[in-house]
């Protein structure tokens, strides 16, 4: 029989090992996000740029390319930033070689995220095959001009081809849904947006087994997310658990169409007064047969200081209509 130190300890080295990457300016400002909200997880920033690593919170910073380009950046060109990438390669890849999932988060456009992001995404399959790795991408408006519009093209489907799953968020779309709100108010929409799509990934080592409920462990996530390409996360909230699934399903940011998804991965939080079991039972229903989704696992992870029910919905094999559009050279 183990004793409580050895149960505490067997229960630490079974939990998951992720690390977010973030790579370029873009993702150096998503890891600093995630560190302002307090999002668990271990943070790695890397750049070509010294003067905006210098200012990033981050867990290990890594320049790339101090020798041949004396920290100054890869100067918008994606192919100077996969160059650079691959020269300093074995420095990226040491911090990540004892974690099993990795999330590589950058912005499409410029050169550094574009060119480095999807470059490490690859080193880590080729050399790490077991690991599983996640991009988390944003494309640019279009208005940005033919230049960043090419640039995301090649950085996006390098990501999609890199990566075992890729998730994808168009500043066009945010442009459309912000409305009237000011510019720094918009980016400051897609930046909580990003956090939550982590801190979601991150939460799912937490889930609490609940009788009644497929419960969601790695496996269950390997199996869906291994190999699976274009993926979706939504993050609800509502005064119930049903309207906050309803609001999961509309916070897309990629038109992803999740109807005949390989898979999906549900939780939700919340009180346990705000958790009806009749009402969670409504949803991987939906997803069956609304969506004909066939692999559906459930998990329940109970937090008294929400006021209300909060639900991450993962879908992994997805389609997208926008995706599309941007691979073959549809935009601008």
């Amino acid at each position: 029989m183990m004793s409580r130190s050895e149960l505490a300890r067997a229960s630490e080295l079974s939990a998951l090992k992720m690390v977010l990457v973030g790579v370029g300016g873009c993702g150096n400002n998503t890891v600093n996000n995630v560190k302002r909200y307090g999002v668990r997880v271990p943070t790695v920033a890397v750049n070509t740029d010294a003067p905006t690593l210098q200012r990033i919170s981050a867990d290990i910073k890594i320049l790339i390319g101090e020798g041949a380009h004396k920290g100054r950046g890869a100067a918008g060109s994606p192919e100077l930033g996969r160059q650079i990438a691959e020269q300093d390669m074995d420095k990226i890849l040491t911090p990540l070689r004892d974690k099993e999932l990795i999330m590589i988060t950058a912005g499409m456009g410029g050169g550094t995220g574009t060119g480095a992001g999807p470059t490490i995404a690859e080193a880590i399959k080729e050399k790490f095959p077991d690991k599983i790795v996640i991009g988390i991408v944003t494309l640019p408006f279009t208005s940005e001009g033919p230049t960043r519009i090419r640039n995301a093209q090649w950085g996006l489907s390098r990501m999609l081809d890199s990566a075992d799953m890729t998730v994808v968020n168009a500043n066009d779309l945010l442009k459309e849904r912000a409305g009237n709100l000011p510019v720094s108010q918009a980016f400051r929409e897609m930046d909580k947006l990003l956090v939550d799509i982590i801190d979601s990934i991150v939460g799912l080592q937490d889930i609490v087994p609940q009788p009644g409920l497929v419960n969601i462990d790695y496996s269950n996530m390997e199996v869906l997310v291994r190999g699976s390409g274009l993926g979706f996360i939504g993050i609800g909230r509502g005064r119930s658990a049903m309207e906050a699934f309803r609001n999961a399903l509309a916070a897309n940011y990629s038109q992803a169409d999740i109807k005949n998804a390989k898979g999906a991965i549900v939780y939700v939080e919340g009180n346990q007064s705000q958790l009806v079991m009749r009402e969670l039972d409504r949803i991987p229903q939906m997803l069956s047969s609304d969506y004909n989704i066939m692999s559906i696992f459930w998990g329940v992870k109970p937090n008294w200081k929400l006021y209300e029910p909060k639900i991450m919905l993962l879908a992994t094999g997805v389609r997208s209509e926008l995706v599309d559009r941007w691979l073959q050279g549809g935009i601008g």
